[in-house]
């Protein structure tokens, strides 16, 4: 697991890298040590992104040292990694918390290693809304099936894996509805490097 891990105050998260390089996770960070906040590594001469390189992040651990009520200059790679709905886990405080509305999960100091592995496998509700209202409208005319049609969407190593659940009875219209996610899931996430979508029927 690639862990992209920011921090509000420099060095605050050192324990929990610890943590996760031991627990024998990839820690890779958007500033350097020894360098001020600005500019990022992706804005250093010859640097570059983790986000934007072929292995990609997993997810984000944001160690906040104190309550602060808007992101400091250290947590710019939080805005980043949201663009790409990356799934993020807060530890430290979570009190004032400005990104609490895009959070998946809380972290206490003791358990940051496990809610990190645990939030990758979580699904994706923010892609997976547009794409199930997607799938409804195109069943319209089958308002029975159109009821109990779901889309999950997960993420995994930068690319998109969305699963259309749909009840064994109806039209066969499985593969223009996984064109239609597949879209849907492209104009809402550009940055995934391959969306994959199948379709399960049930009884």
């Amino acid at each position: 697991m690639r862990v992209l891990v920011v921090e509000s105050d420099r060095g605050a998260a050192s324990q929990a890298i610890i943590d996760l390089r031991s627990a024998g996770h990839r820690v890779v960070r958007c500033h350097e040590d020894d360098l001020p906040a600005f500019p990022c590594n992706a804005l250093c001469d010859k640097g570059t992104c983790p986000i934007d390189t072929e292995q990609g992040v997993d997810v984000v651990l944001d160690y906040r040292g104190r309550p602060y009520p808007k992101p400091t200059p250290l947590e710019d790679g939080v805005s980043c990694a949201l663009r790409h709905h990356l799934p993020l886990v807060v530890a430290g405080t979570s009190a004032l918390n400005p990104y609490d509305k895009w959070t998946t999960a809380i972290a206490d100091d003791d358990d940051i290693v496990a809610a990190c592995e645990n939030a990758i496998t979580l699904p994706i509700e923010r892609l997976a809304a547009p794409a199930r209202d997607e799938v409804r409208r195109r069943l319209a005319d089958q308002p029975d099936i159109a009821a109990q049609a779901d889309v999950v969407v997960h993420r995994s190593h930068g690319q998109l894996d969305a699963t259309i659940t749909l009840p064994a009875t109806g039209e066969d219209i499985d593969g223009s509805l996984a064109v239609a996610v597949a879209g849907v899931l492209r104009a809402n996430d550009r940055f995934a490097s391959r969306v994959n979508v199948a379709v399960r029927r049930h009884d």
